[in-house]
């Protein structure tokens, strides 16, 4: 049997579990979680987010942590607590203190003290991962096209479990205390073009990215990637096929770096 969630099917709700829908990403459910009229689709898009383990999902489930619904900030404490992210502990300590609903406070306390058996920046992560602007490419990716390639890269790595995204103010004044390695991730779109085809056009771009120590920004390696496809001659499928043409060059970026940073984490 299956149900089909309420306010726009973000979530699949099964037999003894709760998954997202197919086709809805991290950011749906990170935007329902803070933005959704509807409380029950909040709790089900934390409760989501917990079991994901994407650490891209923990500052949207910080906010909810002072969501007006204590079921809410309950469910947000508790998937906080799954994901292991040390950067929550200390919004956990400060909803514990001014939290009156027996719930809320039960599940913030389990939360912290899953994350402080973890360690102070989570229980599996090895590196944390810093991202530069990716600005300073070719004049025709301008701070859009530069986006979709930070983004893209922090929210496929962001999913490795030995990886971290964020850190707290404490641990980034003393990251040699953590244990982690870190790691600066920056670069620049050294093509993207569109030549005109036969009934349409054809884009390419190239993206290169480099990788620097962590805080030092000592540049270990340098990788590239690029990619070519067909759009139509309309400003709109040009738009949509140049994003395309992006993603798809960091998503075999995201591979390659991938592989390396499990060999760091191993």
């Amino acid at each position: 049997m299956r149900i089909i969630a309420p306010a726009g099917a973000l979530l699949l709700i099964l037999v003894g579990r709760v998954q997202a829908a197919p086709g809805v990403k991290v950011e749906d459910l990170c935007k329902a979680v803070v933005e959704d009229p509807n409380y029950k689709v909040r709790v089900q898009a934390a409760l989501v987010l917990g079991k994901l383990g994407d650490s891209a999902a923990v500052p949207s489930l910080i906010k909810a942590l002072a969501d007006q619904n204590s079921t809410v900030r309950g469910i947000a404490a508790s998937a906080l607590g799954q994901l292991g992210d040390g950067s929550a502990s200390e919004p956990l300590r400060d909803l514990i203190k001014r939290e009156n609903e027996g719930f809320v406070r039960s599940q913030a306390t389990k939360a912290l003290a899953t994350l402080s058996a973890g360690g102070a920046t989570g229980k599996h992560a090895k590196i944390y991962l810093s991202f530069g602007p990716f600005t300073g490419g070719v004049k025709a990716a301008g701070p859009d096209a530069a986006k979709i390639i930070q983004d893209a890269l922090s929210r496929e790595l962001g999913k490795l479990p030995v990886v971290t995204l964020t850190l707290s103010p404490a641990d980034q004044h003393n990251f040699p205390k953590t244990g982690l390695q870190g790691f600066y991730i920056d670069g620049n779109i050294t093509r993207l073009d569109d030549v005109l085809a036969a009934g349409g056009s054809e884009t390419s771009c190239d993206v290169k990215v480099m990788v620097a120590r962590w805080p030092s920004k000592s540049i270990i390696m340098w990788t590239n990637a690029g990619a070519s496809l067909q759009s139509g001659s309309r400003p709109r499928d040009k738009d949509g096929a140049r994003r395309d043409c992006l993603e798809a060059s960091a998503g075999q970026l995201a591979e390659d770096l991938g592989r390396f940073f499990k060999a760091q984490g191993g």
